[in-house]
């Protein structure tokens, strides 16, 4: 897994009309991206915004995490990602 310096960064997008979560960090991030989470170290002040949510404004040197959400559908005991 290679850490990787970046201004901008999409968490997700949505499958249907094209909603995404962005994190912009103008200092610049470093992150990392694995299977299930992605990991990432904000070098200066980054703000997180959606189209349909509030923004979140996240401190600089904050450490954060951000995981795929899945559900469980106990019909066939299978486990599925969720898009926004």
């Amino acid at each position: 897994m290679k850490e990787k310096n970046v201004k901008r960064l999409v968490l997700g997008e949505g499958e249907t009309i094209g909603h995404k979560h962005v994190l912009d960090a103008p200092a610049g991030m470093e992150y990392e991206r694995t299977d299930d989470h992605i990991r990432i170290l904000l070098k200066g002040t980054g703000v997180l915004t959606h189209d349909e949510h509030d923004r979140m404004v996240f401190e600089a040197g904050s450490m954060l995490r951000s995981y795929n959400q899945v559900e469980f559908n106990p019909m066939d005991n299978t486990v599925n990602r969720v898009f926004d």
